[in-house]
């Protein structure tokens, strides 16, 4: 296996509306990468304890064969929900989660989705529940600071932009209240011409070739204002460049509950797959 190929896509799945859209999602992201999909489901039940557990399973079974056709794999594991799909995914793969959730009387994804984004050993993908409503608009968006984490991030947008045959567009946010500089005072032009030094040398360093925006703005909103019109949202986690004021661990959460498009989180030192 290459460090470009995906070992598994691998989705957690409740048969909550939510889940059911991570699961559409996640059909597409492994047809394109041309790897197995397997949907788990985690139950808090022991085996053989609960003589209704198969009535659950039987029906989540049909709706993700409804959902995801033929090519999808169904297991189930018993435990917490998040511990149970952080233990199904190993480095090479993508764990997909909805933004929210709750079915079959767990708890809601939403908080199994941010244990994940802490915890998983690969990359994480975080879906709205309304993201099949969204228009393409052909853009792969990477948050970049000028960490390794958010250059991992670049690397992994770059090739899920090649795989679609777009351009990647990076955004980095640049603004003085998070510089922590006080004898001096920047212009915004100026922030922004260190900004674009900045990205141009990651762009050097990655040998990625993508559109660049820089902005001057809180980096959540900037963000933000970018997914608006994304098809995917990529970052790293925990990246911070005290100067660029990118957060990467807060901001990377936030961007998950609140971006109206699909975000990736890329942990830093995992193999996520993408070099």
């Amino acid at each position: 296996m290459t460090s470009q190929q995906r070992h598994r896509v691998v989705v957690g799945f409740d048969g909550s509306a939510p889940a059911q859209a991570a699961l559409a999602w996640a059909v597409e992201e492994a047809r394109l990468h041309g790897a197995p999909l397997v949907a788990v489901t985690v139950l808090r039940e022991r085996p053989g304890a609960d003589p209704a557990e198969e009535p659950v399973l039987g029906p989540l079974r049909r709706l993700a064969a409804e959902v995801a056709g033929d090519g999808v794999e169904f297991r189930h594991f018993h435990g917490s929900p998040a511990a149970g799909l952080v233990a199904a995914c190993g480095p090479a793969d993508l764990l997909v989660v909805g933004s929210a959730g709750g079915g079959w009387g767990g708890p809601p994804l939403g908080s199994v989705s941010r244990a994940c984004l802490h915890h998983a050993p690969c990359p994480v993908a975080v879906i709205p529940e309304f993201a099949r409503e969204r228009p393409r608009y052909d853009r792969i968006v990477a948050g970049v600071d000028g960490s390794v984490p958010s250059r991992r991030a670049l690397r992994f947008a770059a090739h899920e932009a090649a795989l679609r045959g777009v351009r990647p567009v990076v955004v980095h946010a640049v603004h003085w209240d998070h510089l922590g500089v006080e004898f001096v005072t920047p212009t915004p032009d100026e922030l922004i011409s260190w900004g674009e030094r900045l990205v141009a040398g990651e762009l050097a360093e990655t040998g990625v070739d993508a559109e660049t925006e820089i902005v001057y703005g809180h980096p959540r909103q900037v963000l933000i204002e970018a997914a608006e019109e994304a098809d995917l949202l990529v970052l790293g986690h925990s990246g911070h460049n005290p100067l660029a004021g990118l957060l990467l661990g807060s901001t990377s959460d936030h961007c998950a509950r609140q971006a109206p498009c699909p975000v990736v989180v890329v942990r830093p030192g995992r193999d996520d797959g993408h070099g």
